[in-house]
């Protein structure tokens, strides 16, 4: 059985004999966890976190069993005649919108953004006049609000 989604979650999207289904929900879900590999750990995820990723898996996997078989039919009649190309053309499992989605239920709250900090301090430092026309603003940007004193006078 499935971490996050069972073959009765299937039922009513795509019609799946039970052991193929549990296969492709393995597959599944083994793919989901080299796109987030947060999602290996399901003591950590919240309910919401699990019902989303039940629901690109499903997504995904009735996606692949409406796929087609792989096969190639020909017909003819008279001087007409046709192949018909069944092949399954996903190139993977996910598209790259649902790996991204995966991404994201593992992303935590300001987790690999770049850092910042105030440059508008409250403490007040006097600067020489001129420090503030060499650098244009009334507001003198030379670092003397960090160190506390004047650093070019």
């Amino acid at each position: 059985m499935g971490d996050f989604i069972q073959p009765i979650d299937l039922a009513p999207f795509a019609t799946i004999e039970e052991s193929k289904a549990l296969d492709m929900i393995e597959d599944a879900e083994a793919m989901a966890w080299l796109s987030a590999p947060c999602l290996s750990d399901l003591d950590a995820l919240t309910a919401k976190q699990k019902a989303a990723t039940k629901a690109i898996l499903r997504s995904a996997i009735v996606r692949w069993a409406e796929a087609g078989s792989g096969a190639k039919t020909s017909r003819s009649a008279l001087g007409y005649a046709e192949t018909i190309d069944t092949t399954n053309p996903r190139k993977g499992l996910f598209w790259p919108s649902e790996i991204k989605q995966l991404q994201d239920i593992c992303a935590t709250e300001g987790a690999g953004k770049a850092f910042s900090f105030d440059r508008t301090t409250a403490m007040s430092v006097l600067h020489a006049e001129a420090c503030a026309l060499v650098f244009g603003a009334n507001y003198c940007d030379c670092g003397a609000d960090i160190a506390g004193f004047a650093l070019y006078e």
